[in-house]
């Protein structure tokens, strides 16, 4: 069943919670999406469950990954093809032999990892499974602060994401990116760079007078498992 939450937020009366019907969205296709007004680059891989950096190579996009309204991005792969004429002229072929180096990669070689150590946004009281198709619903207290997951850099900071709410999603490196959603207000904006434990958002207000929170994890733009990583819970 589609797990539905409903959120107070600031100048708003009821936003719901997460509902992905990516193919209504207007203009827009499973292959295809129409730029709207608040969209960046990583809020439309998050919403189609992609690769932002997919998203730039198949639509020839540098960074900072400037995007514009009414832009037509493509959400597949384009397959080239290759014409080969029907005559090739006689020529002598010379073959050359080149040598190369081999260079051995070593762990001097190679960049280092950061190494992420994950805490919870909240004290959690209790954890619920969010929607069908990813993220948890952590029930907090009220007056209660959001906070970083980790050190990283606010990628989108809105509510132009249907079903989530007053929404952040933080990059922390090229493979983890998280969403903190139904917030009730934002204490960040867009672009900036925020530190662990580092207070990004108020706790919002489900419909049962709840403060709750809607987090999810996302690696090379696939939803993971928040138990996983996140340090175990005692609720």
């Amino acid at each position: 069943m589609l797990f539905v939450l409903s959120l107070v937020s600031c100048g708003s009366p009821q936003i719901h919670a997460p509902v992905f019907n990516n193919n209504k969205i207007n203009g827009s296709s499973a292959t295809s999406h129409i730029v709207r007004l608040g969209d960046t680059l990583y809020s439309i891989a998050w919403q189609r469950s992609k690769d932002f950096r997919d998203l730039a190579k198949w639509n020839n996009i540098s960074q900072p990954y400037t995007i514009y309204k009414g832009q037509k991005l493509t959400l597949v792969a384009v397959k080239k093809t290759v014409k080969t004429p029907s005559y090739y002229p006689k020529q002598k072929i010379k073959k050359t032999v080149k040598k190369q180096s081999v260079t051995k990669v070593t762990s001097r070689n190679k960049p280092p990892k950061l190494k992420l150590n994950w805490q919870w946004p909240i004290k959690v009281k209790k954890l619920e499974k969010g929607s069908a198709q990813s993220g948890v619903v952590l029930v907090g207290k009220p007056g209660e602060l959001v906070r970083s997951s980790e050190g990283g850099k606010v990628v989108y900071a809105g509510s132009g994401l249907k079903g989530y709410g007053n929404l952040l999603i933080i990059m922390h490196n090229n493979e983890f990116l998280t969403a903190y959603g139904y917030n009730k207000r934002l204490l960040v904006k867009e672009g900036s760079v925020v530190e662990k434990g580092q207070a990004i958002a108020e706790i919002g207000i489900d419909n049962k007078k709840r403060r709750i929170l809607f987090f999810e994890m996302r690696r090379h733009g696939k939803s993971i498992s928040v138990v996983k990583y996140m340090p175990q819970f005692r609720g």
